[in-house]
């Protein structure tokens, strides 16, 4: 009697032929007497979620959907059909189950809609006086009986002023006299373009676009607009990170313009005195003999300690201070192993190769003839490669390698 209802009611739904195809949620009468829950709209989109199941159908692109599971399929002018003849852009009433988390169809009615031709594709140009739009070359005029919109327009909701040059389109349209009539242009929504790294020097800020110079000395205008995101108050002569997306007509849209901050040059400071307390995250030293304060360092995965120190212990330490005014303890040793300290250093070359350590999580980079260790602490700047000339600043230990605490492609 379900598919029966269905079927009774073709006379009534060809009278929707004339409604806007905006997807509703709606109760209806049938011929049997009780109500049952439907939706009827336009489809925007077709999903099978995995093998064997679905299809998951979709109005106003995602914000009304069903699942079509074993629901039957009649089309308006009685001829039977399977949920594999469902298509996007057909205007079709779904008799639902609502009572899980997505209603169920239990039987699906495919409106009659006449349509010669159907072409999707970019709109290459429109004329508001002849009231007419052309998609892949092919021209076609609107009436007032043609539907505007968009799966998030909801259709009835523009007209062609709203339809520019570029808009992906799907354009539903008869023959009348030899001459392309479109009864529907429905906006599509495109897949984003991928993102496109852009680094370099401002050289001019503008309120639509910014003007960056890059590494190789050509220039590149940035689009800038009312959601570009700007992080670290970037001005001219700084560097520059940006995301941008290019648009259709090729230039590109900034999503977001970072400043390069370059690490604070912290000298290290050493400190010299008595092991008072060892902890998992702070060790504390005060002075042997005397008066003075005891001093707390900070230590981590990347402190280093010689000797095997104790409480008690006379100890050397290498610390540099953080923004939050804490000392972060670089070495530890008992006097006796306290090493010379590293001197800081900047220097220049051409990487000639890279070594990994995996687990250790550093790698041993060659640069000209100079060992550089670089770690997880260190910065690396223009993702550099063997072949690529780079300035390496760290400091320089008594075996003449260097520990980079930045590594910058020139």
């Amino acid at each position: 009697m379900k598919s029966l209802r269905a079927v009774l009611l073709l006379p009534a739904l060809l009278l929707f032929l004339a409604l806007p195809a905006a997807a509703v949620t709606r109760t209806m009468p049938t011929p049997e007497g009780p109500s049952s829950d439907a939706i009827e709209g336009t489809v925007t989109s077709i999903s099978i979620p995995f093998a064997g199941g679905g299809p998951i159908v979709t109005l106003l692109d995602g914000l009304v959907s069903f699942d079509a599971t074993g629901a039957t399929v009649r089309f308006s002018n009685g001829a039977a059909g399977t949920t594999a003849d469902l298509a996007i852009g057909q205007r079709l009433v779904a008799f639902v189950e609502s009572t899980q988390a997505m209603p169920k169809a239990k039987s699906i009615v495919v409106l009659a809609q006449r349509t010669d031709v159907t072409l999707t594709g970019t709109v290459d140009a429109v004329d508001l006086t002849a009231r007419t739009l052309t998609v892949l070359g092919f021209t076609a005029r609107v009436t007032d009986k043609t539907v505007f919109g968009g799966p998030w327009d909801g259709a009835g909701q523009a007209g062609l002023e709203n339809v520019k040059a570029g808009d992906l389109v799907l354009v539903a349209a008869i023959s009348d006299a030899r001459a392309l009539v479109a009864t529907r242009v429905m906006k599509l929504s495109p897949s984003p373009a991928p993102a496109v790294p852009v680094h370099g020097i401002v050289e001019s800020i503008g309120t639509v676009s910014w003007t960056i110079v890059l590494k190789d000395g050509t220039k590149s205008v940035v689009k800038v607009d009312a959601e570009t995101k700007i992080v670290g108050d970037p001005k001219v002569g700084d560097e520059v990170d940006i995301l941008a997306r290019q648009q259709s007509d090729g230039s590109l849209l900034a999503l977001l313009i970072a400043a390069v901050v370059p690490p604070p040059t912290v000298p290290a400071e050493q400190y010299q005195g008595m092991v008072k307390s060892i902890g998992t995250t702070s060790w504390t030293v005060g002075p042997r003999v005397g008066e003075g304060p005891d001093r707390i360092f900070a230590v981590n995965g990347t402190t280093k300690v010689l000797g095997d120190p104790k409480v008690g212990d006379e100890v050397g330490v290498l610390a540099v201070k953080q923004t939050d005014g804490s000392f972060l303890a670089i070495l530890i040793a008992k006097s006796a192993t306290v090493p010379p300290v590293p001197a800081p250093v900047t220097f220049e070359g051409v990487v000639n190769r890279i070594t990994a350590d995996g687990s250790m999580g550093l790698a041993t980079w060659l640069v000209g003839d100079t060992k550089v260790t670089v770690s997880r602490m260190t910065i690396v700047a223009g993702s550099p490669k063997v072949g690529d000339k780079v300035r390496v600043e760290g400091l320089k230990g008594m075996d003449g390698a260097v520990m980079a605490a930045r590594v910058t492609k020139l």
